[in-house]
């Protein structure tokens, strides 16, 4: 018996085959065409349920993008009523300051002296203050008979408000020297015990 080969024309029809890929084919070409809007060769029409799926799908799609749009639109309306809420109602809210309290408790008598409507409290104001600050400076580890010997031997560098050490200190000398004689305002009394104040923060002795 002769052997059959398996791609002879009576096992397989190649024209046939052939035929088929090109039908499929032509039948997209003409379905692409239809939903876009053209016009095919008018050899193979979709069927009126592909026509009535596009149809309704057209439909569906124009409001859900309208129901998408109405969504977005509210959601930024509310971001915005929130946000405008809370930006009142952090303004109306009255700022809480609570009053500092000094770490060292020889500062509060020095604030109490310099407010005080006594002339006299505000020089003691001052004779405090610089009694701090010759506490802070001997813990410092700067050495001399007197404040001003140990501020003599301060370097610059490490004390950057110096010159307010000098200032106040040389008011402090003129009260004790001078006594009653001495006139200091109550301005001027805050100013010094300000300098005082400046020293003290820069060493967090306050």
């Amino acid at each position: 018996m002769p052997e059959q080969k398996l791609f002879e024309v009576r096992f397989l029809n190649l024209d046939y085959l052939f035929n088929q890929i090109y039908e499929f084919f032509r039948w997209f070409y003409d379905f692409f065409i239809y939903i876009t809007g053209g016009s095919g060769n008018g050899a193979v029409v979709p069927p009126e349920s592909v026509q009535n799926f596009f149809y309704f799908l057209k439909i569906f799609l124009s409001f859900a993008s309208v129901f998408f749009i109405i969504i977005i639109i509210y959601s930024l309306v509310r971001i915005y009523e929130i946000r405008r809420a809370e930006r009142i109602a952090l303004e109306s809210a009255a700022p809480f300051e609570s009053e500092p309290t000094p770490k060292n408790e020889r500062w509060q008598v020095v604030l109490d002296h310099v407010s005080s409507p006594h002339p006299a409290e505000w020089k003691l104001a001052i004779m405090e203050a610089d009694n701090m600050l010759d506490e802070m400076v001997r813990r410092m580890g700067y050495q001399g008979k007197d404040l001003g010997e140990r501020l003599k031997t301060v370097e610059p560098s490490d004390f950057s408000h110096i010159q307010s050490a000098w200032e106040a200190h040389k008011v402090r000398n003129k009260i004790a020297h001078e006594g009653s004689e001495f006139f200091l305002s109550q301005h001027e009394a805050r100013r010094i015990v300000g300098l005082y104040e400046q020293v003290f923060k820069e060493f967090e002795f306050i």
